[in-house]
């Protein structure tokens, strides 16, 4: 047909065609970033937080300890009544660092890491092992050396502090305990993000 007149003082054009863009693949670096997900990544997220934790509790451990000492006589080494309440107030500082970290780590992991809560707990545990362990082997190490050569070398009267070390074995039991307690808490009361879009998606559907 016959072109439409333009309107006195408006330009009349024809409309510009819409630009459909597709989106781009990612490159670089961020293409390749490996994504915490699955298995391996909640035993990446478990273990490597309470290997932290255990180091750090470690050396919060020989911070707040005063280690017990030996008192050199003529005939030999002797420890105080004071000094053994010291030696025995070192499992109980231990054994207080680690259940609240063990307790507020079993809660933070379980919720954050639901996708699979049976694994999560598996993980949990031997991570608690672990920081157990680690944490009395960071303060041995911080803490005062061997005390046979220093007492040799003291003179009468002299004081000579201990190793740091755990006395009790149950002592290392706390960190497990306190880290499956946590875990109960959340699995019997909560539910973990993972659990929770599943749950909001499945309603959404219905």
């Amino acid at each position: 047909g016959a072109a439409r007149a333009a309107l006195p003082g408006r330009l009349m054009s024809e409309p510009a065609p819409a630009v459909v863009t597709s989106p781009q693949p990612s490159t670089g670096h961020a293409a390749h970033r490996p994504r915490l997900g699955g298995a391996r990544g909640d035993a990446v997220v478990v273990l490597g937080v309470l290997l932290v934790l255990g180091l750090l509790g470690g050396v919060l451990w020989w911070l707040l300890v005063d280690p017990a000492a030996y008192t050199k006589t003529r005939t030999g080494e002797v420890m105080s009544e004071a000094d053994l309440s010291r030696q025995f107030a070192a499992d109980g500082v231990y054994a207080v660092i680690a259940a609240v970290t063990g307790l507020v780590t079993g809660l933070v992991m379980t919720w954050w890491r639901s996708r699979d809560p049976l694994l999560t707990s598996a993980l949990l545990v031997a991570g608690s092992v672990l920081a157990a362990a680690v944490m009395a082997l960071t303060g041995h190490l911080l803490g005062p050396d061997d005390p046979g050569a220093a007492l040799s070398a003291a003179k009468v009267g002299g004081r000579v502090p201990i190793r740091l070390g755990v006395d009790a074995f149950t002592v290392y039991l706390v960190w497990p305990v306190a880290v499956l307690a946590g875990a109960l808490v959340v699995l019997l009361n909560t539910t973990g993000p993972a659990t929770s879009e599943a749950a909001r998606e499945t309603r959404e559907s219905g």
